[in-house]
């Protein structure tokens, strides 16, 4: 069936002068409308509307155009509703190569069935200008690209004027970014940058979740390049409009993409689809940003923290109400109560000894179970180099505590399972009293890869060195090792230092946050800091991760009780 559709579209391209050819209305009349019923857009809104607008101000969205999940449209677009645009740039490819040069638009409106949507033909203008490059088309007429998101558009966002852009699915980059240069000057403040694409498309649900993945590492990384090299329609349907799309709410707006939903058109269907299509929601906002509830059928949400250790000064710190609500607050405030995992980094005792050395990390089990509750600690991780200080003795009094309180706990090679998403620990150092660094094995590295392929997999690794924030080779060799088990994204501590930003590795299989440093530890700023890890999950079986920043909580102690 491939072969037959890259029969179908090489035939098309080979016809595309003659398919150019679609009659525009007389004079300059509107489009007239597409689809003959309202249906099927009414059921769109109808199921939408609990859906709440952004508590952010949205400069893009990345929405569906396939009337298969009218809600994803609708809802995507609900997120936006609360500012009023001044014009709406709306992006899709051109499906059927009806454009004879890289890019087309038009100046006439549109009828929809739901009330009609005007151009903006002075923006229009500015881009027909360049006619060896932007064509007047009457492609629109019949392009579901666009005429599947009119209707909503006309409902939702009454007199904004939309810009609609098809992109030739032969652009090249170099023409993308020839767009951008076109496109930054039209994008106001209040300027709505829409990317109606599909995502994978033609392949098994296994095979469409991959490809999904990947494009998700590439948006949680900003890679420009990794975006501008994936496949179409293997990964979307129209590789121009999402590099158009986040490399102009970077540059112009400063905008980071927070995906809220994922799915696959086999998840509406208990009988096997051989050649699916997949779907995304997005929407660029501020980096970091909190959502809030979206409501659009997504997983769970979970954080990820560093290093937690509260021993030495921190009991007598956190015996004062004053402290313990100034660090709840600000931890809370980071996490925003959402299900947090983080690495407990050292020995839990029911009765502290005196005279423990410096760097013999013990800390008393009633704090740290207090703390995990408090904090809506769902997993602590024991794969690091001082869950073994006191020796067998000591950690089995670490498992019996936390096991005795109820909080989980995974040690190295061991999975915490969590709707959603399963983390796996391992340390790359082996915490008996003389340290071995680089130890992680193939066996040990192993046990990234689990039974139920469909859950995405996120390898929570001690490594590195401590204060060095950036790989080094050994990191850099292990990361591809852990890829090729599998793992959707890695996630690092022991550094006692946060990373910036993520990356991604081969084209998305996996993308890396190095090191998230502390969450609650004693040591200060500069040379210490922290941040958070977010993964958003999604039922069809992929994940969306963010980097979230986090007050430096000794700090915050440390102040309290002055």
């Amino acid at each position: 069936m491939r072969r037959l559709w890259g029969l179908i579209w090489a035939i098309a391209l080979l016809s595309a002068p003659a398919l150019a050819q679609v009659p525009c209305p007389e004079g300059g009349a509107a489009f007239p409308p597409h689809y003959p019923s309202d249906r099927v857009f009414r059921d769109g809104l109808s199921q939408t509307r609990q859906v709440p607008a952004s508590p952010n101000h949205v400069s893009g969205l990345i929405i569906p155009h396939h009337l298969e999940m009218p809600d994803l449209i609708a809802g995507g677009l609900r997120r936006a509703t609360d500012q009023k645009p001044n014009r709406i740039i709306l992006l899709f490819p051109d499906h059927f190569y009806r454009a004879t040069r890289p890019f087309a638009t038009t100046r006439r409106g549109f009828d929809t069935v739901l009330g009609p949507v005007a151009t903006d033909p002075a923006a229009a203008g500015v881009l027909l200008a360049e006619a060896e490059f932007v064509e007047d088309s009457c492609l629109f007429g019949a392009e579901h690209g666009l005429r599947a998101v009119l209707p909503f558009l006309a409902e939702l966002f009454p007199d904004v004027p939309v810009l609609p852009i098809a992109i030739a699915i032969s652009a090249t980059r170099q023409d993308w970014d020839r767009m951008a240069d076109l496109l930054e000057p039209l994008l106001g403040d209040d300027t709505l940058l829409v990317q109606a694409t599909d995502f994978s498309h033609y392949l098994p649900h296994h095979l469409a979740r991959q490809r999904d993945q990947q494009v998700l590492n590439l948006l949680a990384a900003g890679d420009l390049d990794g975006l501008a090299g994936l496949v179409q329609p293997d990964h979307v349907d129209s590789t121009g409009a999402l590099y158009l799309t986040a490399l102009l709410q970077a540059r112009r707006y400063g905008a980071a993409p927070v995906v809220l939903e994922s799915r696959n058109l086999q998840q509406k269907s208990d009988a096997l689809i051989a050649e699916t299509t997949s779907y995304l929601v997005a929407e660029f906002t501020a980096p970091a940003a909190d959502p809030g509830p979206v409501g659009l059928g997504e997983g769970p949400v979970y954080v990820l923290g560093g290093d937690v250790f509260l021993g030495r000064s921190l009991p007598r710190l956190l015996s004062d109400e004053l402290v313990i609500e100034a660090v709840k607050d600000a931890a809370l405030g980071a996490t925003r109560g959402l299900p947090l995992i983080a690495n407990l980094e050292g020995v839990l005792l029911p009765d502290m000894p005196s005279g423990l050395p410096e760097l013999l990390l013990a800390m008393p089990g009633d704090l740290a179970i207090d703390w995990a509750r408090r904090l809506n600690i769902v997993g602590f991780g024991l794969a690091n180099n001082h869950a073994n200080d006191i020796g067998p003795s000591g950690l089995a009094e670490t498992h019996r505590a936390l096991t005795s309180a109820g909080i989980p706990w995974f040690g190295p090679g061991q999975a915490l399972h969590l709707p959603g998403v399963t983390i796996v620990g391992l340390s790359d150092l082996d915490g008996a009293a003389q340290q071995r660094a680089d130890r992680l094995s193939d066996t040990d590295l192993d046990h990234l890869i689990q039974s139920d392929a469909s859950v995405p997999v996120v390898a929570f690794v001690h490594w590195g060195r401590e204060f060095l924030t950036r790989p080094r080779p050994r990191e850099v060799a292990l990361a591809d090792r852990m890829r090729q088990r599998g793992v959707a994204a890695i996630i690092g501590a022991h550094p006692h230092a946060a990373s910036e930003g993520l990356r991604a590795i081969s084209g998305g299989d996996t993308v890396i946050l190095h090191s998230l440093g502390n969450f609650l530890f004693d040591q200060m700023p500069p040379e210490a800091s922290g941040a958070l890890a977010e993964i958003r999950t999604f039922r069809q079986g992929t994940i969306f991760l963010r980097q979230l920043p986090l007050p430096p909580l000794y700090s915050v102690a440390k102040a309290a009780a002055d």
